[in-house]
């Protein structure tokens, strides 16, 4: 089921009617040219999320803060960049997050470049978010979900010539500008596309005043290439460059002074004149990250010089057929990933390694997979598929030792694990089962079951950090397991012309949950002096999302939605760290033309107070809070358009549940928020 969100006004609310009326083709590319959310039915439990996306914040930051603005996404903020997304209560590598077709996984162990982080939201122009375990193509894991940001070059270039836009935006709170330059060389055979954005973020101010540590330059230079020999094939190639400079963390001991990121991508697609195979897709892509932060280029130095080097690359592809039997829509095929990283904490003023952090971690998985989808009598219809994962993973400097503590990261293993690294082999199973059922009078019920397997990921299975501080330790398990998850959940919605409703339900029981923990002499962990280490528990995730929009007149439109996840360590009787709270919004717009628009939304969420007192990755209970945003829009001709806004009107002071630790401001405890914003955005199309 997907719904199409067309951005005509993209940074401002529109009224449902005048949303529902315009199509994807029709819509100016400025910024996204279609949200696409697909969760179940093709009525979608989750429409009113998606229409709380017809604004679409400019100041968002990347990926990870823009999807926030979908019901059931929650944030976990480090600084102005490295955002993390949380779905249902899921994140990190729980989530599958692929740019427009990569993957990406990042160059800092302690994230502050996830996957989404590397996503220029202005240079996409579709965004597909798939809650929890909807479909098998995408790799191996996604128990949180799959969020799938991609670009369609081919669709911009059905017209022919040279066109494109150009946009500004400013604000007095962040971001500085934001300047964007996208255009489109198009024949009848072919394309050509460049992409170029400089942005500029400086430290923000919170609700209270207070500056918050949180600028950093970022460039992007992109090219996409392709070749139509008829109008159903299509060859494309892609690379881009991110570059990040001067980024500064407060919930960190270091910033990062610079960070590369290079993207290489080739596609094809075809639709052969074969009465077995009608669709053929094949992928390749490489992402190539290298980063370094340390603790006093940036910061004023009070001890050791300290830095980090890190490099992540990532090779890949897929290959995803799609036959047609009759009712029955069957895809299937292959997929390969390969990861290897690399990282060391250096003391740069005696030019001695401290410890391998990431002792040359490779992971290979190689997958294959099958779903068909069957429509059957009554207006039903089933998905069912099967996907087998095979896993192999190695640490090749793991018996290297440090040159300034004489350290390998096998004797850390041993020391808390009585283990060391070995080459280490999986075959994870999983599959996927859904029913969807219209009920009539505007009334349909999905209801699935899924099992996924996520194997751990390079700092689960391998870090390194050993310093002469127990406390400050974090070691990974060679011998951890992967997370098995078993999710079941049901949803219901009504749909009529004056409104649309909906309710989603789900549980997901998980066996070897990967947890990151405190070395407390547990079942396995041989230490009892408060490191970081990692272990598996059983956790069981259960939660409620709820949505409605309802049209009070033709030009007024009102949006509500409401998520809550409860996640609890069955193992050890606990609440799962970072957990976030009840939270939801309030949205109203007014449209009395096609050429301007106004509306107001309310953020809010409840006080979390059950939370894990035994991590380290909690900071503490967080307060409930509440924020008013007001935006509008004005098209001033056919060339150029204005929008504009406040977010965080009252000024109010907050911090998400799940943001880091402001280590350099002990007032404010967590990263706060940035206070009232006031921006604009000007777009010209030609």
């Amino acid at each position: 089921m997907r719904y199409y969100i067309s951005p005509l006004l993209p940074l401002l609310s529109f009224s449902l009617l005048a949303f529902n009326q315009l199509q994807a083709e029709e819509a100016t590319p400025d910024l996204l040219d279609s949200i696409l959310i697909e969760d179940t039915l093709d009525i979608n439990p989750n429409a009113s999320a998606a229409q709380s996306l017809n604004l679409i914040r400019p100041t968002s930051a990347d990926g990870g803060h823009f999807l926030t603005q979908i019901n059931g996404i929650s944030m976990s903020r480090f600084g102005g960049r490295g955002l993390e997304p949380i779905i249902r209560g899921q994140s990190q590598t729980r989530l599958n997050i692929l740019l427009d077709g990569a993957y990406i996984h990042g160059g800092c162990p302690n994230r502050m470049d996830p996957p989404a982080s590397w996503a220029a939201l202005e240079t996409y122009e579709n965004v597909t978010v798939l809650k929890g375990v909807q479909s098998l193509v995408y790799g191996g894991g996604g128990s949180g979900g799959t969020v799938l940001f991609e670009r369609d070059t081919r669709d911009l270039a059905q017209e022919t010539g040279l066109h494109g836009r150009t946009s500004l935006l400013a604000s007095d709170n962040a971001i500085e500008h934001d300047v964007l330059a996208d255009v489109v060389a198009a024949g009848e055979r072919g394309y050509v596309r460049g992409i170029g954005e400089i942005k500029k973020a400086q430290n923000y101010q919170d609700g209270d005043g207070r500056e918050v540590r949180a600028a950093y330059d970022h460039q992007q230079i992109g090219l996409i290439a392709g070749i139509m020999p008829n109008e159903d094939r299509l060859f494309e190639f892609s690379i881009e460059h991110n570059r990040f400079t001067d980024a500064l963390y407060p919930g960190a001991g270091m910033d990062s002074p610079q960070e590369n990121g290079n993207i290489f991508r080739l596609r094809y697609l075809d639709k052969p004149a074969s009465s077995r195979i009608n669709d053929i897709k094949a992928e390749l892509y490489l992402s190539d990250v290298d980063h370094l932060m340390d603790n006093f280029s940036l910061r004023p130095n009070t001890g050791m010089k300290l830095a980090t080097p890190t490099t992540s690359r990532t090779k890949g592809g897929r290959l995803v057929l799609q036959s047609i039997l009759g009712k029955t829509q069957l895809e299937y095929g292959v997929d390969v990933q390969n990861n290897e990283r690399n990282a060391t904490l250096e003391n740069r003023g005696l030019n001695k390694t401290i410890s391998i952090m990431w002792p040359d971690i490779s992971l290979n998985q190689t997958g294959l997979f099958a779903q068909a989808t069957r429509t059957l009598p009554g207006k039903q219809r089933i998905k069912y598929g099967l996907r087998v994962d095979r896993v192999n993973t190695s640490h090749n400097r793991a018996n290297l030792a440090a040159s300034l503590t004489n350290r390998t990261a096998n004797q850390a293993y041993q020391f808390y694990y009585g283990t060391t690294a070995k080459n280490q082999h999986e075959t994870n199973v999983g599959g996927l089962l859904r029913y969807e059922k219209d009920l009539g009078r505007g009334i349909s019920l999905f209801s699935g079951i899924s099992r996924s397997v996520r194997t751990a990921d390079a700092t689960e299975r391998g870090m390194n950090k050993w310093v002469a501080s127990a406390a400050n330790r974090w070691v990974g398990n060679p011998a951890i397991k992967p997370e098995k998850h078993h999710q079941l959940d049901i949803g219901l919605g009504k749909k009529t012309k004056q409104m649309d409703i909906s309710a989603v339900a789900y549980i997901d029981k998980v066996n070897d949950y990967i947890l990151r923990d405190t070395a407390r002499a547990q079942a396995g962990i041989l230490q009892a002096d408060g490191a970081d280490i990692y272990r598996n528990v059983d956790v069981t995730l259960k939660g409620l999302e709820l949505e409605g929009k309802f049209k009070l007149s033709t030009q007024l439109n009102l949006v509500g939605s409401l998520a809550y996840v409860h996640a609890s360590n069955t193992t050890d009787d606990r609440p799962v760290a970072q957990t976030p709270p009840l939270n939801g919004k309030l949205q109203l717009d007014f449209s009395a033309s096609e050429k301007w628009g106004i509306g107001t939304r309310l953020n809010f969420a409840a006080r979390q107070n059950r939370i894990d007192t035994l991590s380290k990755q909690e900071v503490g209970t967080t307060p409930g809070h509440g924020t008013l945003d007001f935006y509008a829009n004005y098209d001033i001709n056919n060339t150029f358009s204005l929008r504009m806004g406040v977010d965080n009107v009252l000024d109010k002071t907050y911090a998400k549940h799940a943001s880091r630790a402001n280590l350099l401001d002990p007032v404010a405890i967590k990263v706060n928020e940035p206070g009232r914003t006031v921006w604009a955005k000007l777009t010209a199309e030609f």
